[in-house]
Order: structure tokens, then C-alpha cells, then sequence
């Protein structure tokens, strides 16, 4: 892995399968190098960040780490803020000796709950205060489902089989890799939470709202995919989590999250 440092070959090592690190770690020299655009040549810091940024989005998952790169082509500080790493410039270094060092009983937690019930907001700001890792599952969607989404068209079972495939995949790396994690996620069925329920340490948080509260804050939003006429749908399908902790959510995010976090005493 020519042009990494001893670092980032580490982390290469320890987040993908063998047989996939050098094309991992040429990847990171070649595309994610001196030749992205608004980048000094010499700006060998700036570099490290950036590499460490798809490496933390990617998490050991090639496809996903593509486009972590393709995203820094377009302009790197936008994979910066992707990561968490956009406002701190020591903050890469923290996640990466947190991750080589892992957790000997490692937690996922599961924002749930139907578009426009606040699990973005909660979900990032819980990884923030716990310095967990996050991600957002509307980040996961085909091409096609968001195309879907955004003309009104609910998504079936069947479009939802991959997406699900990739998200138990990220749950089943990144508790194989010892690390805690935040995802924001909907869902909405008690067949789609049994495909993420890897093992006992997965754990959902329902974010319960009425069709009212959530329509009005949906029409207040700008740029989402995810229309306010899709509610209707998203609410004939689910199924309230018996086995989750319920959370108003006329209350603050940040109380949300200090409920969340005296519940798991985290």
C-alpha cells in the first residue's frame, strides 16, 4: 500500500477483508490523494483526515468507502462533515485509535420511527455525545428507491430486501469490529427490525409522535426526499416495537437523548 502512511495501512488492515485491503489502500493513494480538487499538494495532514473521513464512512465496506471518495472528488470537505471530522481537526485521530482499540461489549442503537419523527437529528446528536460512530440508513437506498420516493411511490417489501441486506451487513461489521454504533433507521416492520437484531446488543429506540405532529414538522422541511403525502403510507405499515424504548417526541432532542442515555446508563 505505497503512498499511506504506517496509520492508515493499519486501518486498512484491521476494517477490510484481506483479500480486499490493497484495493482498499490503492483506492485511498490513487483517488484520494493529491489530485482532489481545492487540495495543496503538500497538505499531507489535510490528505490523512480526509482518507481517515472515507475510511470511517466506508467502514470495511468497499462500495460504501467508493463513494465516501467519490464524494471528496467533488469536494473534500464535504466528506470531512460526513465523517465528523468537518470542525475538529484532531477528531480523526480520536476515532482511529478508539477503533483500533474497540470495545469488549459493543452496543448498537437503533433510532426509529416514520420520516419526519426526528431520528436524524437524534440519532447524530446521540453519537455525538456518546463519540459513537453513525450512520444514517436513507444513505443506503438504490438510486431507484430514492427516484421513488421523491415522485410518491411507497417502497415494498421487495425494495427494501437490499437495503436491509446492507444495513445488517454494516450492524454485523461494526459489531465484529468491537465498535459502538448510532443508525437512524425507520424501521417500520417487525420483519425489518428481526433483519437487523444481529444479536442482544442491538437496541431500538421508537420515537413516537401523532400523524399531526409529524405532518406539520414534515411540511416544514426543505429538501428531503421523502415527501409529506408518503406518511400516510409509512404509518398503514408500521408496527409499534414492543421490545423498544419509547420516547415522546414533542420532547427536545436533547432530552430525548438524555432519556436515552439514563435508560442504557451510558
Amino acid at each position: 500500500m505505497e503512498g499511506l502512511s504506517a496509520r492508515t495501512r493499519e486501518l486498512v488492515q484491521f476494517l477490510f477483508k484481506p483479500e480486499e485491503q490493497e484495493i482498499a489502500g490503492k483506492m485511498l493513494a490513487e483517488e484520494c490523494g493529491q489530485n482532489l480538487p481545492f487540495m495543496k499538494d503538500t497538505d499531507e495532514f489535510q490528505l490523512e483526515r480526509i482518507r481517515w473521513a472515507a475510511l470511517r464512512i466506508g467502514f470495511g465496506d468497499m462500495d460504501e468507502t467508493r463513494k465516501a471518495i467519490d464524494l471528496a472528488k467533488r469536494d473534500w470537505r464535504d466528506v470531512l462533515m460526513w465523517a465528523g471530522f468537518g470542525n475538529d481537526l484532531t477528531a480523526h485521530e480520536e476515532w482511529a485509535e478508539s477503533t483500533l482499540k474497540g470495545n469488549q461489549k459493543p452496543m448498537i442503537g437503533i433510532i426509529m420511527g416514520v420520516s419526519g419523527s426526528g431520528k436524524t437529528k437524534v440519532g447524530s446528536l446521540l453519537a455525538i455525545r456518546l463519540n459513537w460512530m453513525y450512520y444514517d440508513a436513507d444513505n443506503f437506498h438504490t438510486k431507484e428507491n430514492r427516484e421513488k420516493m421523491m415522485n410518491g411511490i411507497p417502497l415494498t417489501d421487495e425494495d427494501r430486501t437490499d437495503w436491509l441486506r446492507k444495513l445488517r451487513g454494516l450492524i454485523e461489521r461494526t459489531i465484529e469490529k468491537k465498535q459502538n454504533m448510532i443508525l437512524a433507521c425507520s424501521a417500520l416492520k417487525e420483519s425489518y427490525r428481526q433483519t437487523l437484531r444481529v444479536n442482544e446488543e442491538v437496541r431500538f429506540i421508537f420515537l413516537q409522535g401523532t400523524y399531526a405532529q409529524i405532518e406539520a414538522r414534515m411540511k416544514e422541511r426543505k429538501g428531503h426526499f421523502m415527501k409529506p403525502e408518503m406518511l400516510k403510507s409509512q404509518f398503514e405499515i408500521l408496527d409499534e416495537p414492543e421490545e423498544a424504548l419509547k420516547v415522546d417526541i414533542s420532547k427536545t432532542p436533547q432530552e430525548i437523548v438524555e432519556r436515552i442515555r439514563k435508560e442504557w446508563k451510558v
